[in-house]
């Protein structure tokens, strides 16, 4: 007999519920999106859905197909359309949520639709009120579509296990789609649903034969038709083309994702300890002490519970794959990024916490009710009044609803770039805010941005040559010496204007030719005069004190990061050609950011204590480059 049985009478109610589940959240996120896109991956996200183009590796086929579609939408910027794009998509990982959840806590023996509905709704509510769901809702992302996808995948699962035995396994079949679509978008994640799956598979497999996993293997496989949007688009040769996928070995090359297969395991500098502290603290600052300790105490009931321990193990195997998947994959603390991989996690814990009411509910009101108790009532909708709670909570640190910082850092920088101007720019996100004003603006055409990350990429060097000819030089040298040839960018600087977005990794050697020019410094033909320097640092200063009139008091830890970074590299720049004074002033500007960083207090100190006046040996401050 099936574990859950459902009344006609309960279907109607059921899909209220779903709606509930999914339109409150799309509701607040919608409201507390960005017109401009956020940090990180995010305008590379958008130039992925304005121009279909190939975003990094493994390419997000579907999410460029995704946010294509809702770029067409008459709701304001193009970024905006993308994020509404990630808030659809989690709300509608929400309403599946919630079905997993609805079945979950029928499988506890929950029969009333006047119980089982709000609670669900509730534990929906929570998931999407966590920080780390409603952070990928409001940003161009894949992780909202990815969660759209495997939590479908997850409730055709769950729906399968509860009704089992069954001769209708067609859930089966949709969990397979939904998983190879899951493959085309961030197929490491939807491998790690698998071992979920497994025992539903062969559930099926000792009941059924091979045929059905047969078919599921290949409908799974049909999703994986959406890799062919990779070459199809490559060989148009959008702007945004990393990894140029325009053959077999380059489609391979993007889909492995080989580029970032070295940051993991072994590759992570932090010990593997701390990150699974780090994944502890991610989950339960986004779901909080009481949700967590409601979890654990529904592991154990549900897993207890004869019939309904098969539903229980799904989320357990969730739980089991995802949180070390995470630890070992590294960089968990204060990455956004981190918390995408989490979202199977929260909802598999607010799905364990549900059933501990669930049981705790049938275990206090046993009598036979043709109405559901007040108190099962109570405790129902104390769920959604707790979701709601949550949201309220979660508001001010998840919104970015006044977030305009990517804008007004565009405005002193890339939008300001000389004409004709090369940047050579060292920060992944400095490349990205590129490809996105190139997308959406269409303006500067005669500017190059040069993505030095991705110069080692397939088909990224050709791009840029086919743009610019006279950068073969400057190519060469690098990828043959590993760094920027100061000879080569004064040659180059001949032609045209040559900026260089500083870092640490350009080598101190070449400071010699660099002078500021904005938040940038120009490459000219020759040695930097102190009359080039402090001409360009007057015109830093006013780049500065533009940049501070635009940015809000109360800014976003990602802006503050980038300041941080830029200030400190300034402080190395001045401190290098002998600016002491210009140095301690971009030192105190980082210190106001963060006063704990031992870089800057270790430079601060060698600023203080090294003898004379003049230039300083920046050499201990750089990775493996000697002094100037």
């Amino acid at each position: 007999m099936a574990l859950v049985q459902r009344p006609t009478e309960g279907i109607s109610a059921r899909l209220v519920g779903f709606g509930a589940a999914a339109m409150g959240p799309i509701a607040f996120y919608v409201a507390t999106s960005s017109a401009f896109a956020y940090w990180l991956d995010g305008g590379e996200f958008v130039a992925a859905s304005t121009e279909l183009g190939i975003s990094h590796p493994p390419g997000h086929p579907l999410a460029a197909l995704v946010g294509a579609f809702f770029t067409a939408l008459p709701i304001g910027p193009l970024a905006f359309r993308v994020a509404v794009a990630s808030a659809s998509m989690a709300a509608l990982a929400c309403g599946a949520l919630y079905l997993a959840m609805e079945t979950t806590v029928r499988a506890m023996g929950v029969v009333s639709s006047r119980v089982s509905v709000p609670l669900a709704v509730g534990g929906a509510w929570v998931t999407a009120a966590s920080y780390g769901f409603w952070f990928q809702a409001v940003r161009p992302e894949v992780y909202a579509l990815e969660a759209a996808l495997l939590f479908f995948a997850l409730e055709r699962i769950v729906a399968l296990e509860a009704a089992w035995p069954t001769v209708n396994i067609k859930p089966l079949y949709v969990a397979a789609f939904t998983t190879g679509l899951g493959l085309a978008n961030h197929h490491f994640l939807t491998f790690l649903l698998l071992p979920a799956v497994a025992p539903t598979l062969a559930r099926v497999h000792g009941a059924r034969g091979a045929r059905p996993v047969l078919l599921s293997v290949a409908l799974g496989l049909a999703g994986l038709v959406t890799y062919a949007y990779l070459p199809l688009r490559a060989a148009a040769g959008p702007n945004l083309n990393l990894g140029a996928p325009t053959d077999a070995s380059r489609l391979f090359w993007v889909v492995s994702a080989e580029a970032f297969q070295k940051n993991t395991g072994g590759g992570v500098p932090q010990p593997l300890d701390e990150r699974f502290l780090d994944v502890g603290v991610q989950v339960v600052s986004g779901l909080g002490w009481f949700t967590v300790g409601l979890a654990l105490l529904g592991f154990y009931v549900l897993m207890r519970t004869r019939g309904a321990r098969r539903v229980g193990t799904v989320w357990a195997l969730v739980l089991v794959v995802f949180v070390p998947a995470r630890a070992w994959l590294g960089f968990v603390r204060s990455n956004p990024d981190a918390a995408g991989y989490l979202m199977p996690v929260f909802g598999a814990l607010v799905a364990f916490a549900v059933a501990f009411l669930a049981a705790l509910l049938v275990a206090l009101d046993r009598a036979p009710r043709p109405r559901p108790s007040v108190l099962a009532m109570g405790v129902a909708w104390a769920a959604v009044v707790l979701g709601a709670a949550q949201a309220y909570h979660t508001l001010p640190l998840a919104s970015l609803a006044t977030f305009a910082d990517t804008d007004a850092v565009d405005d002193v920088t890339l939008r300001r770039l000389p004409p004709r101007a090369v940047l050579f720019a060292y920060d992944p996100q400095t490349a990205f805010r590129a490809y996105q004003l190139a997308a959406d603006e269409r303006s500067q055409p005669d500017t190059l941005v040069v993505p030095v990350p991705f110069l080692t990429y397939p088909g990224m060097v050709d791009a840029l040559l086919a743009r610019v000819p006279s950068l073969k030089g400057a190519l060469r040298s690098f990828l043959l010496e590993g760094e920027l040839n100061t000879g080569e960018l004064a040659t180059l600087a001949l032609e045209r204007p040559v900026l260089v977005e500083l870092d640490v990794r350009v080598p101190a050697r070449s400071f010699r030719t660099l002078a500021p020019e904005g938040l940038y410094y120009r490459a000219l033909s020759s040695d930097a005069l102190d009359d080039d320097r402090a001409l360009g640092a007057r015109t830093q200063d006013a780049a500065w004190a533009a940049l501070e009139r635009r940015l809000p008091r109360n800014r976003d830890v990602e802006t503050s990061n980038r300041l941080l970074w830029r200030s400190y590299v300034d402080a190395l720049f001045h401190a290098a050609t002998g600016d002491r004074d210009r140095a301690r002033r971009a030192l105190v500007r980082a210190m106001a950011i963060n006063p704990q960083a031992k870089e800057l207090l270790a430079l601060d100190q060698a600023l203080e204590t090294t003898e004379g006046s003049g230039k300083l040996d920046i050499g201990p401050f750089l990775p493996q480059v000697d002094g100037p």
